[in-house]
Order: structure tokens, then C-alpha cells, then sequence
């Protein structure tokens, strides 16, 4: 059987790919860089620390695992997951912080390929940015190579967030704005991978869209929505009476989260949040603040801050919420629209956030850029709370969709037909 070697700088969605890749019996070996569910020992001894004294970086650490992935498919490079980790915090401009995952990506890959488990598979999972050097060698050595494209290519993705830069001048709380000077060799990177891969999967239409425009043939693409654990996002309450048309009680509850920054589009969920009465919106914010502080001081009475939530309480926002929404200018796929969706929350979000949303239906999608449309798609759910009923129960109705058997299916179809050429 064809076995898969998965190379994976940090978390992403809570390892999703290695461990179901695992469930199908297709997991050589995961890579990694920081990560606790192989060393249970140091974890015990972590977890014996008072929660009050236990410091952040050790509480994150013990999120660095899996229950399902077994500690012996596991390698992780700790000194590679520490050193990334301060560099990332001493880094004060995006120019700095794209030096540094450049130099942590070289760094990864060196460790893997000196590494004697490195031994088997016959296909390596990569990630963009990543993995260029890793393909290089597993190509010459006769495997075949797969990159995730996890966000739009870099080249369009500057452009765009130049492009937001320049819309919002002061608004950025970053010491550098507008796109680093390291652009150009982090897009040429991604092309070389693309390059050296046999398939790129992509999260959305809206990547594969960018690739294409890039020059990669749509043959080489396999669009691969992700997935979500149903146990863990169940299903918001609603009334069981349906409420006539147009009534509510108090204001309408709506979530966003992620970074509170340019590229999140919050700059126009701040002026959409403006043009509806502060009384029937309440909008809360949860996530790391990027903007400046003095414009968020003026910001509409109805958003609140919540700053970063950990991921144990998300689940408790996506109950109190009516409505997501994100209008972003650049994703790859949002995790947070799944969530939400499978929490049986209706999504408001941009074609740029990836998000699996069927207009009309479980959401609406509004263009980028367009505080109006926004504005306009909350007005309606807090005129027809029918509407907003009907929504919710769309999103409930096909949970299965987002769920992880359906994302676990189509991981194994990508490796099956990858296998089978």
C-alpha cells in the first residue's frame, strides 16, 4: 500500500491531515516541528504545574497534540518548534517575519531529510512556503510530491494586502505596512514547489482560481474543502416556534473571528457596523488586534473586542452568536466559517474567505470592499428573523457535508489517484 510522509511546520488545523491520513492507513510519518503528544513523560510533568503558574508558552505546548496519532509516527524538531517561536516574537516587521519562516522552512526540511525515518513512503505532503528544498530531494529519490496551497499564491495575496494598505493608510498597528520587501522570493518559492509537485490541493475556488491565474494547470489542482469535528461544534438551540416576520428580541448577535486586522476586512465590518442603529447589532470581536489603536477607538458602539480567545471557548462564541461574518480580502479557506456553519450559525463572508457557503442558503456572500453589502446582508437577517431561521436550519440540515468523514474521503481520493498514475 501506498503510504504518505506528511511535513508540517506548526498546528494547522489541529494536524487534520496526518491524523486522518492515519484513520485511512495511509500515514507513513508525520513531521513536525513543536509538539507534546509524543513525549508523554514531559507532558505529565508539564501538566503537574499549577494552571495559575504554568506559564503560556508551556500551556500552548501541551495543544501541540493529537489523542488519535500514535506517539511512534510521530517526529518533532523541538528545538526548531522554540527557536521559531522566539524569532516570530522578536520580529517587528512583516519583511522580519517572513526572513524567519523562510529560515525555519530550510531549517525543517534539513532536519527531515537527515532524519533516518525518512526512510519509507512513497508520497510526501507538504505545505506551501515549506517545503521546496524537502521536494527537490524526494523527487530525485523517486517520490512523488503533494503541496497544500493553504492561502491565494503570495504574488496575488501582496497585491491585494497592498492593496488594503494603501486604502487604509494609519491603520495597520505593524512597526512596517504594505508588502514586505521579501515578497518576491517567498512567490518564487511557491512556484517551485508547484513546479516539483505532482498535485496541489487548495482549500477553495477562490485559490485554485489564483493558481490558475498564475499559470498552473487546472488539471495539476484538486479543490478539498476542509472539515470539521461534529462532536465538538454542535448545533446551536433555536426556538421552536417560527417567529412571524420581522420580530426579534434585543439585538442582533453577531460573531467575527480572527486577527482584527486589514487583511480580515474589518476595516469595512467597522463601517458596515456604523450604518445600522447601535441598538440592533451587537458585534463581537474575538482575536489578536492588528490595527491601530487610535482608530479603533473610534470605532461603532456596537463592536466589542473580545482580543485573543482560546480555541476551548470558541465553541461557547459560536453558541451565543445569531451570525458569523468575515469579510475578508485574502484566505485560503477559513476554518472559522466551518465552525460556524456547523454550529448552525449562518455565514456572512467575502468569495476571498474561501468559505463553504451556499448563497442564499446557509449564508450570503457579499464582495470585498463593500461595507454597504454587508451592511445591507445584516439588515435583512434583522428584518426577517424567518430568513435567519431558515438559514440556521440549512447550515443544520448538512453538517455531514463538513464534517471529517467527508474531508477524510477526499484526502484519501487525492493520495488513491496520485497512487494509481
Amino acid at each position: 500500500m501506498t503510504t504518505v510522509n506528511v511535513a508540517m511546520l506548526g498546528a494547522r488545523r489541529h494536524y487534520a491531515v496526518p491524523r486522518l491520513l492515519f484513520e485511512a492507513g495511509l500515514l507513513e510519518r508525520f513531521f513536525t516541528d513543536s509538539y507534546s503528544g509524543n513525549k508523554p513523560g514531559l507532558r505529565r510533568a508539564v501538566q503537574a504545574i499549577p494552571d495559575k503558574l504554568r506559564p503560556a508558552n508551556l500551556e500552548r505546548w501541551l495543544g501541540r497534540a493529537d489523542a488519535v496519532l500514535p506517539p511512534e509516527r510521530v517526529i518533532s524538531f523541538e528545538r526548531l518548534g522554540w527557536w521559531y517561536a522566539r524569532a516570530r516574537r522578536r520580529a517587528r516587521t512583516a519583511a522580519a517575519m517572513q526572513a524567519v519562516f523562510e529560515e525555519s522552512a530550510r531549517r525543517f526540511n534539513e532536519q527531515i531529510l537527515a532524519h533516518p525515518a525518512f526512510s519509507g513512503g512513497e508520497i510526501v505532503w507538504g505545505f506551501n512556503g515549506a517545503s521546496l528544498d524537502l521536494f527537490a530531494a524526494s523527487r530525485q529519490q523517486g517520490r512523488r510530491c503533494i503541496v497544500e496551497q493553504t492561502i491565494l499564491p503570495k504574488r496575488l495575496a501582496t497585491q491585494l494586502l497592498a492593496e488594503e494598505a494603501a486604502r487604509w493608510p494609519g491603520w495597520d498597528a505593524r512597526a512596517e505596512s504594505g508588502p514586505p520587501p521579501s515578497a518576491p522570493v517567498g512567490a518564487l518559492r511557491e512556484q517551485q514547489e508547484w513546479a516539483l509537485a505532482k498535485r496541489i490541493v487548495a482549500g477553495s475556488a477562490f485559490v485554485r482560481d489564483g493558481l490558475i491565474q498564475l499559470g498552473v494547470a487546472e488539471d495539476k489542482i484538486r479543490v478539498v474543502p476542509y472539515g470539521v469535528d461534529t462532536v465538538r461544534f454542535r448545533a446551536v438551540e433555536t426556538a421552536a416556534e417560527e417567529p412571524p416576520a420581522g420580530a426579534r428580541r434585543g439585538p442582533l448577535r453577531v460573531l467575527f473571528a480572527g486577527q482584527v486586522g486589514l487583511r480580515k476586512g474589518v476595516p469595512d465590518l467597522l463601517q458596515a457596523l456604523r450604518r445600522l442603529p447601535a441598538n440592533a447589532i451587537e458585534c463581537r470581536l474575538a482575536g489578536p488586534i492588528g490595527l491601530a489603536a487610535d482608530k479603533l477607538r473610534d470605532r461603532p458602539a456596537s463592536a466589542q473586542l473580545l482580543g485573543p480567545v482560546p480555541r476551548s471557548r470558541m465553541a461557547e462564541l459560536f453558541r451565543w452568536a445569531e451570525v458569523f461574518v468575515l469579510p475578508s480580502i485574502v484566505e485560503g479557506s477559513a476554518m472559522v466559517t466551518y465552525e460556524a456553519l456547523m454550529s448552525g450559525v449562518p455565514v456572512i463572508a467575502t468569495p476571498n474567505a474561501g468559505a463553504p457557503v451556499r448563497d442564499e442558503i446557509d449564508g450570503t456572500l457579499v464582495p470585498i470592499r463593500d461595507p454597504q453589502a454587508l451592511a445591507d446582508a445584516l439588515q435583512r437577517y434583522l428584518d426577517d428573523a424567518r430568513e435567519l431561521r431558515a438559514h440556521q436550519a440549512a447550515a443544520l440540515n448538512d453538517r455531514e457535508r463538513l464534517g471529517l468523514d467527508a474531508y477524510r474521503a477526499n484526502l484519501v481520493d487525492v493520495v488513491g489517484t496520485l497512487a494509481s498514475r
